[in-house]
């Protein structure tokens, strides 16, 4: 083979390894990088307002990587559903579901991914307990939304279906909340805690039936 030729090819092997190393492993990991570095500086220096922890948040998650943004969001998701968890009041809800779901709504209209699964769980989680915090019935529709797209990707997984087990019950629909306990307890017959909850749901609806 002609001298400029091996040269050539190797020039355009090496600029290939360059680009892959570069492209999939470089800019993954500082991505995750600063993630992390994020993370901590929450506990050693935090937000003073929910406008800074946003600010925080969205420079992992705008820092450009052709891989690892799905499983960034996710991780950001999981932070937030604790965050509001552990109580916010009704604006800082609303703020921090609104700024989750401007990147989450690539990855879920997307519909794919190795973790769709629980992405699309994750999101139902967090609308059900916004609705929590806020009243919201909007968030209550999300919830049922998610879980339901949930339960048809893995009808056997039990996250879903747990999840429609607490909203149907917070919609008071007894048929379907009759129906999502009967389908737990057939995969998991000795889980008690479910068949309390659905007696203390039916004790509630039928005095709120007398009552009226």
């Amino acid at each position: 083979m002609d001298r400029t030729v091996k040269g050539t090819i190797a020039v355009i092997v090496s600029a290939f390894i360059l680009f892959v190393a570069y492209f999939g492993s470089y800019l993954p990991m500082r991505k995750s990088q600063i993630f992390i570095a994020t993370l901590q500086s929450f506990s050693t220096n935090p937000p003073a307002s929910l406008s800074a922890f946003e600010s925080r948040l969205a420079a992992p998650l705008d820092y450009y990587s052709p891989i690892g943004q799905e499983e960034l969001v996710r991780n950001t998701a999981s932070n937030i559903l604790g965050f509001i968890q552990h109580g916010t009041d009704a604006t800082t809800t609303y703020a921090l579901v609104g700024f989750l779901n401007h990147y989450y709504a690539p990855i879920l209209n997307g519909g794919k991914g190795m973790s769709f699964g629980q992405d699309v769980y994750l999101e139902g989680a967090v609308n059900e307990i916004a609705f929590a915090q806020t009243g919201n019935p909007a968030y209550l529709q999300g919830a049922l939304k998610y879980y339901s797209l949930g339960h048809e990707l893995g009808p056997n997984r039990p996250q879903p279906l747990y999840g429609l087990f607490d909203v149907y019950r917070a919609m008071g629909d007894v048929t379907d909340t009759r129906a999502v306990a009967a389908e737990i307890l057939v995969n998991w017959p000795n889980d008690t805690r479910i068949q309390t909850s659905l007696k203390q749901f039916m004790g509630t609806v039928q005095t709120s039936t007398k009552k009226k």
